[in-house]
């Protein structure tokens, strides 16, 4: 068995860095080679998150800084030039301390490291069951299509392994063609894939959050890569944290399912998620996470209350550690932002789990 195992990672689409956090959490050898995101608030968090303390760096002239940010963010040049001094730095030095390639539809091969894994959990609004629902056919110049993108990176630089993570709608109805179509692809290539939808509530975390994982590997694997390992299961009060927080008083006019136990403290979403046993209707279809945020409810003396989960709350159900947020916070990012960014980011338990099965298979391989 080969102990020694390392992996050199390539983190497409990597937003704050969840598969960062879940190979960190593992505690096994790793490196990220290069990373791919077009957002500023996602790069930023990055940066503060894992590379903070990494403060060698090399500033360019303003105008320089400008013209580099431009090729890599969403940012136009317009924007960039009313950004003060200090903002434009702080964003330059997080680009080049993360090896942020930018949008993916520009990266030129020869600039990607080699790498043994590369993730690629590519834009969900269009395939999103509460999205665009625009699709991700090829060529179609939807976000979701930045998956066909991925193609020139893999034939190219045919790395041992591939984590796909999306919404669970991929697989089904209109966006099914496609995603087998993306299958067959990646068999074509030598690769044998693995796949399976996981809920963050059977990985140690109070939510539901259904996604679909593909775990590809070039050649035969011998485990099975997508197998379940032992979480530590937390509860809704291991998350919360009502210190300073102010709660109102429920909607009267709110149908509720099932009891609310006097004490006791459940989610509120604008889909219909049973926790804890207990079925809460809809009541507005903006409190989602990643927007406005979810909402707990709680019963005391027979009234019901409501709240906002608190940006450090979010991070939580994320399965990012409290210093992740505290990282940001001294990045500058906003409550509203990190809350943004936690919507579009992937629970880090359940890739702990995927990264353990890769290394076990690395290790006896």
């Amino acid at each position: 068995m080969n102990q020694d195992v390392k992996l050199n990672v390539f983190e497409a689409f990597s937003g704050v860095g969840s598969q960062h956090m879940a190979l960190r959490n593992i505690n096994k050898k790793f490196k990220i080679v290069a990373t791919s995101d077009i957002d500023p608030a996602a790069t930023l968090a990055y940066y503060y998150i894992h590379k903070k303390n990494d403060n060698s760096y090399n500033i360019l002239p303003k105008q320089e800084i400008i013209n580099y940010l431009s090729k890599i963010l969403i940012k136009s040049e317009k924007d960039l030039k009313k950004l003060s001094n200090e903002k434009l730095t702080e964003l330059y030095i997080a680009c080049v301390k993360t090896n942020n390639l930018g949008d993916i539809t520009k990266i030129s091969i020869e600039n990607i490291p080699e790498h043994n894994l590369f993730t690629y959990s590519f834009p969900c609004q269009d395939i999103s069951s509460i999205g665009t629902k625009k699709g991700l056919d090829q060529n179609s110049g939807t976000r979701s299509s930045l998956l066909w993108e991925c193609k020139k990176i893999i034939e190219n630089k045919k790395p041992k392994y591939l984590v796909l993570e999306n919404v669970k709608s991929l697989t089904t109805g209109k966006n099914k063609q496609n995603f087998e179509t993306w299958l067959r692809y990646l068999e074509s290539l030598g690769y044998e894939n693995y796949w399976k939808i996981f809920d963050a509530q059977h990985y140690g975390i109070p939510q539901r959050r259904p996604r679909v994982i593909v775990v590809s590997k070039l050649g035969k694997s011998k485990i099975n890569l997508i197998k379940d390992n032992q979480f530590i299961h937390k509860s809704l009060n291991d998350i919360i944290d009502d210190k300073g927080k102010k709660w109102t008083i429920f909607n009267p006019k709110a149908k509720v399912k099932g009891e609310v136990k006097e004490g006791e403290v459940l989610f509120l979403d604008d889909r219909d998620w049973k926790i804890n046993g207990v079925m809460i209707d809809k009541v507005s279809s903006t409190q989602r996470a990643g927007r406005s945020g979810l909402k707990l409810i709680k019963c005391e003396n027979g009234t019901l209350y409501e709240r906002k989960l608190s940006a450090l709350e979010c991070c939580r159900l994320m399965g990012y550690n409290d210093q992740d947020y505290h990282n940001m916070k001294q990045g500058k990012l906003s409550d509203n932002t990190i809350i943004r960014l936690c919507g579009n980011s992937i629970v880090v338990n359940v890739l702990e789990n995927i990264f353990r099965n890769i290394y076990e298979e690395e290790e006896n391989d």
